[in-house]
């Protein structure tokens, strides 16, 4: 399935899409399985997708108002019933949209990370060429390892 998908982490860990999707969008688990269950092209209510997943009603409830409120998925009225309260039925209208948009946004996510990353080295680079030229003058230091980390998106 597309979540067991695997990519490794220089330092051995196995990173999947849950994963990024939770550090991109701060989803949950159940974030997660109900936004791809609503890509499989169905349409769901609170009930419906409780009742599949085992989960409480509040628990999905609370996951489709943030898919509804990160625009991913969308909420429409069902047909009045009889009795009772008025119930939602949520789907995602666009489906080949929430793709591209998922592309979109985790290449950003990637790139603002990089960024920072990349902003964090240079003023480590920074303070230890400042120390070096500190120590540098004092007896025995000379001829230690420098260390350079190439900053792509300092001007």
């Amino acid at each position: 399935m597309l979540m067991r998908r695997r990519s490794r982490a220089p330092s051995g860990r196995e990173i999947t899409l849950s994963d990024v999707l939770r550090f991109c969008y701060d989803f949950s688990e159940t974030d997660i399985q109900i936004l791809l269950r609503l890509l499989k092209g169905n349409e769901y209510d609170v009930d419906t997708l409780a009742a599949e997943m085992s989960l409480s009603k509040a628990t999905v409830n609370r996951s489709l108002n943030k898919l509804v409120e990160l625009g991913f998925a969308s909420r429409r009225r069902a047909k009045k019933q009889s009795v009772g309260r008025p119930r939602s039925k949520y789907y995602i209208s666009d489906k080949k949209e929430v793709l591209e948009r998922l592309r979109r946004d985790v290449e950003a996510c990637t790139e603002a990370m990089r960024r920072e990353l990349y902003a964090a080295l240079a003023e480590i680079e920074e303070h230890l060429s400042r120390t070096e030229r500190v120590s540098s003058n004092m007896p025995g230091e000379r001829g230690k390892l420098k260390i350079h980390v190439p900053n792509p998106y300092r001007g």
